[in-house]
């Protein structure tokens, strides 16, 4: 009697209900995490700029951002070059909308632009620039 009040405090703990609680919940976001680098196969400055404002007004970082961005950019540029879904370890939906994305890009204005975002972080990093300013300054340029 005494060994059931010990644990009984656990009783349940391992049963069948605790494990379908534990099932994936769908994540909520109060912001599109997908959404600047949809406008940014879109090449639309107006829908960049104000999807890279959301994003900063709920706390995300910057160096956050331009991983994404990076990663949007150079999928797309690789894409163009005749890379597939599995040479560039990403999944078949966002292949094929960087494939679509590619009709509003210029293979020479996807380098460039790949090669400003390195460069630009580089820089801030080490402290030659505010990395805040000098992304948003690059992406209202396009």
């Amino acid at each position: 009697m005494e060994n059931q009040s010990l644990f009984k405090e656990f009783e349940g703990f391992f049963s069948e209900e605790k494990e379908e609680k534990k099932e994936k919940k769908s994540q909520e976001y109060a912001y599109s995490p997908f959404a600047l680098q949809d406008a940014i196969g879109e090449k639309s400055a107006k829908k960049i700029w104000i999807e890279y404002q959301k994003l900063l007004f709920q706390g995300i970082e910057v160096e956050d951002l331009i991983h994404k961005i990076l990663s949007k950019v150079r999928d797309m540029a690789f894409i163009g070059l005749g890379a597939e879904a599995s040479d560039l370890g990403i999944k078949d939906f966002p292949y094929g909308k960087s494939k679509r994305d590619l009709k509003n890009w210029k293979p020479e204005e996807l380098k460039n632009f790949y090669t400003k975002l390195v460069s630009m972080y580089h820089e801030a990093r080490m402290g030659k620039e505010d990395l805040e300013i000098a992304l948003e300054k690059a992406l209202l340029q396009l």
